[in-house]
């Protein structure tokens, strides 16, 4: 009977000895810090950066991206708070003289957009030398999914335009929230 009360005892050193080492591992996790910080993204890319109208007569009116789109917008920010995207036009001006096609010639339709925002995709609307707001992010669009807006252009000559290439500059800004 000696021996049964002996290799019990064994036993139970065994597995004191085997709980006691789990415990101290268990206590060494719970005793591990971690951290991580996450880069901040805020950003916008064009995919095409180049309105060629090309050749167009004199009180006439040509599209770009017709059926489709021409161009698309991409913009992403995760930091959690309101980001605005707004457009203007640095006018078109004829290389040769000093002539410019005023900003109300040339217009703009966003046509499709990945974003959680409402866009208005029905009219073209006219592009202005001041920014105009056209696009202001809600939901998941403010914890970094990429927001994709497409756009159609459209532009009308006037009757009187004098011949030649006309230069100008489309500015797409995004800005966020304070």
């Amino acid at each position: 009977m000696k021996k049964r009360i002996i290799i019990f005892l064994c036993g139970c050193g065994i597995i004191s000895f085997f709980y006691s080492q789990a415990l101290a591992l268990q206590e060494r996790i719970s005793d591990l810090n971690a951290s991580v910080e996450v880069a901040a993204v805020f950003g916008i890319s064009l995919d095409n950066p180049h309105l060629a109208f090309g050749l167009i007569g004199p009180g006439k009116t040509k599209v770009l991206g017709e059926g489709h789109f021409f161009n698309e917008v991409k913009c992403r920010s995760n930091s959690g708070r309101s980001w605005y995207l707004k457009v203007s036009l640095v006018s078109l001006r004829l290389a040769e003289e000093n002539y410019i096609l005023t900003a109300p010639h040339l217009k703009y339709k966003i046509v499709e957009s990945t974003g959680q925002a409402r866009t208005e995709k029905i009219d073209f609307k006219e592009f202005s030398e001041q920014p105009i707001l056209i696009y202001t992010s809600e939901g998941e669009d403010n914890r970094g999914q990429e927001v994709n807006l497409r756009f159609q252009y459209i532009l009308s000559t006037p009757a009187d335009a004098p011949a030649g290439n006309y230069v100008g500059q489309i500015i797409f800004t995004m800005s966020e929230s304070p």
